[in-house]
């Protein structure tokens, strides 16, 4: 399968959704997620999920959507000297361990948003006019933090990935606080038109969730050797690379900083670890560097199809 996705070949992304199908028969089968009553939106409310096979199928078609747009990020962006299709299919298995997989809410369509905004830093230029794709990607932002409200306080580490980028302009700045607000002004007034409340507890329990700590732990260690090993893999790619790509780099490490507070938080207060679906985004780009060293290769694959083995076998324990 890596070496299969690691190839030249775009045909390889019409597999995304038959592997996504894979692991929506398996929890449809199994039971092993159990679809929840209502579908947490942030800020719109609790939706009533009538039709749970329609969520589930709903929540996978994102899921390989997000793929898609993560996957167009790393090649035109040129991480690598060539095209490689190994971070759309990172991103589907390594999401396979999370609730929102099964069943679409308002965490996975954050992270849809959430890699919008970063499709929008990454086309920012130093010497360029950068005000259009500052809007975008903070009002992009915004409508993440209406479906996901704790990233409103996240907003200043939102600027500094931009920053990164583009010195501070004054016009910049505002526009970015513009285009943040602008939907969550739309939010809050439908919030208090309708008068419910935000949960920030995204599940009710109704899976045996020891067994998803239990799945995070051991995915956890696996997921931290197979980043150990992209950090050597990225320095080494680091030293002969453009000012630009460091700088993108330097994004998605803020980017690990930000999901690992949000994911951190949700732990201690609510002893789930949903948030932590976040570190996946930038990790499907990070993990892609290890695959494509050849000190360590070998041992990233390894560990990769170790990870996958089990994302196939929990379903069965």
């Amino acid at each position: 399968m890596v070496r299969l996705f690691s190839g030249n070949r775009a045909g390889v992304l019409l597999l995304l959704p038959l592997l996504a199908g894979i692991f929506f028969a398996l929890n449809f089968y199994t039971g092993y997620y159990q679809q929840e009553k209502t579908s947490n939106l942030g800020s719109w409310g609790e939706a009533i999920v009538i039709y749970p096979v329609i969520s589930s199928v709903g929540g996978a078609i994102l899921v390989v959507i997000n793929a898609l747009i993560i996957n167009r990020i790393y090649n035109t962006n040129e991480f690598l000297e060539r095209n490689t299709y190994l971070s759309s299919m990172l991103y589907v298995v390594l999401m396979s361990f999370y609730h929102s997989f099964y069943n679409l809410d308002g965490l996975l369509l954050t992270h849809t948003f959430l890699i919008l905004t970063m499709a929008q830093f990454f086309e920012l230029n130093q010497h360029d006019d950068g005000r259009r794709n500052v809007f975008n990607g903070m009002f992009f932002a915004g409508l993440a933090a209406t479906f996901h409200p704790p990233l409103t306080v996240l907003f200043p580490l939102l600027c500094i990935m931009f920053w990164v980028i583009r010195p501070f302009v004054l016009r910049e700045f505002m526009l970015a606080v513009l285009g943040f607000g602008i939907p969550l002004l739309y939010a809050m007034v439908y919030l208090w038109y309708s008068g419910h409340t935000v949960d920030l507890k995204l599940l009710d329990q109704l899976t045996d969730y020891t067994n998803k700590q239990t799945d995070f732990l051991v995915t956890a260690v696996l997921f931290t050797l197979l980043f150990i090993l992209s950090v050597f893999s990225i320095r080494s790619r680091m030293q002969k690379s453009s000012i630009r790509l460091k700088k993108l780099t330097t994004i998605l490490w803020w980017f690990i900083l930000m999901a690992l507070i949000m994911g951190c938080v949700d732990f201690f207060f609510f002893r789930q670890i949903e948030r932590f679906s976040f570190v996946m985004i930038p990790l499907s780009v990070f993990l892609t560097f290890s695959f494509n060293n050849k000190t360590f290769g070998i041992f990233a694959t390894l560990l990769f199809y170790a990870a996958f083995a089990y994302s196939i076998s929990k379903f069965f324990f």
